[in-house]
């Protein structure tokens, strides 16, 4: 089987993307015939059908899905090796894409490992990008970014590798003078029996949380839902219910706020923040020296984690 060229690539991303045919002729500069054959002959050469033809136009089959995403990938990383050799004709070292999560950014010491990075490499351009876990593991798979750091569990999708880089703890937030604010430590079980605050930046929180939950026979059913922990610290310190937060994050809020930080007392409350990357020989120099520095600056050395076989991107 030969593989396809760009061009037909191009073409047949186009046409999902516009969800017909003609369009992504018009977007790709070439007539409709020579846009609907080249996609015929792909079918063929591949064996598979991609598109499925409607009166209202054409919707990737699995075999199509499949396809475009590799397509999307290999275009990326085309993109990717253009931009680094311009960067070294310009007597740089490239760049390095990286996506963190934000409870990584606020509660460990990235910036600081990023401005000593930048010291001793100072040709190596690293561009961060703030997503959630779920989506830096998306953007590896499709070639977007070339290491992430993820809070969240389970398998990384095929073709990735995980490694640790360092930890959390899950605190219950609360007003100071909250009556659980004397307590070392709490039980997800006890929190449970107060409102909670449902912070869905990260997603994967939402999940581990819901999980938990069901494990104790009971249905999280949050009165206030809001999209980031700061609009969650503010409504706490208000007097608004209870809300859980990585205790990196604690600190970075206002004292003015009066908030107190109770330990939850269960093993899964004790999340593993990981460096996420493709294998190291299939990252750039620049990545490989920024991923060698992240992983050695954890002070221990880090175990990779292979992928298991499977392409969905999962949490715990």
């Amino acid at each position: 089987m030969n593989l396809p060229d760009w061009t037909t690539l191009r073409i047949f991303l186009a046409a999902i993307e516009c969800g017909s045919v003609t369009r992504a002729s018009e977007k790709c500069g070439i007539a409709v015939s020579a846009a609907a054959k080249r996609i015929q002959d792909l079918e063929t050469e591949l064996g598979v059908q991609l598109l499925t033809r409607g009166a209202r136009g054409v919707t990737p089959t699995v075999a199509g899905e499949l396809l475009a995403r590799h397509a999307r990938t290999m275009f990326a990383f085309g993109a990717r090796l253009g931009e680094d050799l311009r960067a070294v004709a310009e007597g740089g070292l490239g760049s390095v894409r990286l996506h963190a999560t934000l409870s990584v950014l606020a509660g460990h010491p990235l910036a600081e490992a990023l401005a000593a990075f930048a010291v001793e490499h100072p040709g190596v351009s690293v561009e961060l990008r703030e997503v959630t876990s779920l989506s830096v593991l998306q953007n590896l798979v499709e070639g977007q970014t070339d290491i992430g750091i993820i809070t969240v569990g389970g398998a990384v999708p095929n073709g990735l590798e995980a490694r640790s880089w360092r930890s959390d703890q899950l605190l219950v937030v609360m007003p100071m003078g909250h009556e659980l604010a004397a307590r070392q430590s709490l039980r997800f079980a006890e929190v449970l029996g107060h409102p909670l605050i449902e912070i869905i930046e990260g997603g994967a929180m939402t999940l581990l949380l819901q999980e938990a939950a069901e494990r104790l026979g009971v249905r999280l059913r949050p009165r206030l839902r809001v999209a980031t922990v700061e609009a969650a610290a503010r409504l706490v310190a208000a007097g608004h219910d209870l809300a859980i937060i990585p205790d990196g994050v604690l600190p970075t809020y206002n004292p003015d706020l009066r908030l107190v930080g109770v330990r939850l007392a269960e093993p899964w409350a004790r999340r593993q923040v990981r460096l996420v990357s493709r294998p190291a020989t299939m990252l750039t120099p620049s990545a490989r020296l920024l991923l060698d520095y992240l992983s050695a600056s954890q002070g221990n050395p880090a175990e990779v984690e292979h992928s298991r076989t499977t392409d969905a991107v999962s949490a715990k």
